[in-house]
């Protein structure tokens, strides 16, 4: 219906209850777009289109705007894993609700639900904060290697100019949107300390890129991902390996996991490596 459609846009995905009476529909008529699934009664005077992504979903049913790392995951945005959503509401908001019970009042803390506070909300008219004002909530709440991980993934997307405060103060560190993800910048900013020669994103003939080049010879591969999930690229990495290996590279590969969870046993390998010479000519 060409007619919701048009509602939902005029608040950013949000149709109140009052325009869609002023449009001509009965309280019957919204039921029964409700009850064909036209229609997504998230709390109560407030409607979605069906298709709203589950956490947009429960951070207006929450009172408030998506924000913070979930809203940059949805943007695209390479953030590190959060099991709860943040919701970005204003400072005198009294009637949250539930993610999950639009009947039950949001009794905080709760461990779904991150409420960032806000002097201005612009909650009411947009469903998702932007890439810039996700950022500025993520800088209050995430550790400063997720930041910078996030902001240069945002930066090599172009969904964040290069003036933003973030993107400024963490250009000295090398966060200028190079790394493909955030696996990578970590990496890089954790290696900055030994002073290694290290060049990110390098075109090797007949390979391609990789990851990082440390001197001459030494390549270190970063898997993006927290799972390495299809079965065609693990064969893709190995086949390139060889192929580097042939050229007479040594090549590490590390992954998600390692990177977050065992990075002295990555710093070792790199550096047992480097003690070795593997990145000399």
């Amino acid at each position: 219906m060409r007619l919701l459609a048009d509602l939902a846009a005029e608040r950013g995905g949000l149709i109140p209850t009052f325009r869609l009476r002023q449009s001509g529909l009965s309280p019957r008529r919204i039921a029964a777009l409700c009850h064909a699934g036209r229609l997504v009664r998230v709390r109560q005077g407030w409607f979605v289109l069906p298709g709203t992504p589950r956490s947009v979903v429960e951070a207006v049913r929450v009172g408030g705007q998506l924000t913070c790392s979930t809203a940059l995951a949805l943007h695209g945005v390479w953030v590190h894993a959060s099991p709860c959503i943040h919701v970005a509401v204003n400072r005198h908001a009294t009637q949250l609700r539930s993610a999950n019970d639009p009947s039950r009042r949001l009794e905080l803390p709760d461990p779904s639900v991150v409420v960032h506070w806000r002097r201005a909300s612009t909650a009411t008219t947009s469903m998702v904060a932007s890439v810039a004002d996700a950022l500025d909530d993520y800088a209050r709440c995430a550790p400063l290697e997720h930041l910078a991980a996030s902001v240069d993934s945002a930066l090599r997307r172009g969904l964040l100019s290069p003036q933003h405060p973030a993107a400024l103060a963490l250009r000295p560190l090398g966060v200028v949107g190079i790394c493909e993800s955030g696996t990578e910048t970590v990496f890089w900013l954790r290696m900055r300390r030994h002073r290694l020669p290290v060049a990110r994103q390098v075109r090797i003939t007949t390979v391609g890129r990789v990851d990082f080049l440390i001197g001459e010879r030494l390549v270190i591969e970063v898997d993006g991902r927290a799972f390495h999930d299809r079965e065609a690229a693990f064969e893709e990495d190995r086949q390139r390996d060889a192929q580097l290996s042939i050229l007479g590279y040594r090549v590490l590969r590390f992954s998600y996991r390692q990177v977050f969870e065992h990075w002295e046993l990555v710093e070792a390998a790199v550096m047992a490596a480097v003690g070795r010479g593997d990145h000399l000519p």
